[in-house]
């Protein structure tokens, strides 16, 4: 029994020395160290889960930062990946995505991804319930790599990549503003010019 004990709490020591953590436990070092967040859904589970995230990783959330980061809405999707020998449903795979923006004032955005996540789980079609319990922990789990892995492309942004990306954008909002002034004086020139009316 002694024995047993000391090899558990070595394992867990070795465990501990090299960074092991459990999924999801663990936070990301970020460059980032204020944004504005914002989502199509900022209540939603997936929204909560953004914002609880970068709190954890040490970014101030705040309306006044320079940057925003926008998180689209949670897409989920389900198909069937194998049948039975009755051809009934046997196993689905189910796909969580969700679309994400830098963004900074009213500038083009900055930055643009699409992160997804799939599993497939077996559907048993004598414990209807059961399945239906195994796809709602599925999902969350999803959803959780989906908030760890956008965590993770945060982590590779730094902010004077960001500059960069927003000195890009300047030049491209106001070379369409040129071009929107140009598009109005061509207009203005190439209209005919009315006659003064001559009275006999």
């Amino acid at each position: 029994m002694l024995k047993r004990s000391i090899t558990v709490l070595g394992l867990a020591f070795l465990m501990t020395a090299c960074g092991f953590h459990l999924r999801g436990t663990g936070t990301t070092q970020m460059a980032l160290n204020e944004l504005n967040f914002t989502a199509r859904d900022a209540l939603s589970p997936l929204g909560k889960m953004v914002k609880e995230s970068l709190v954890n990783n040490k970014v101030q959330v705040s309306s006044s930062a320079p940057f925003t980061l926008y998180v689209g809405p949670e897409e989920t999707t389900q198909r069937t990946a194998s049948f039975t020998a009755g051809t009934r449903s046997a196993e689905y795979t189910l796909t969580t995505a969700v679309s994400y923006e830098l963004r900074s004032g009213k500038l083009p955005t900055l930055l643009q991804d699409r992160i997804e996540v799939q599993r497939t789980y077996a559907h048993n079609q004598n414990n209807v319930t059961g399945s239906g319990q195994e796809e709602a922990l599925l999902r969350e789990e999803m959803r959780r790599d989906l908030v760890m892995q956008l965590m993770m492309r945060l982590q590779a942004v730094t902010p004077t990549q960001l500059e960069a990306l927003k000195e890009q954008a300047q030049r491209k909002a106001q070379a369409e503003a040129d071009a929107r002034e140009a598009a109005i004086r061509a207009q203005q020139f190439d209209e005919p010019q009315q006659s003064p009316i001559s009275l006999p």
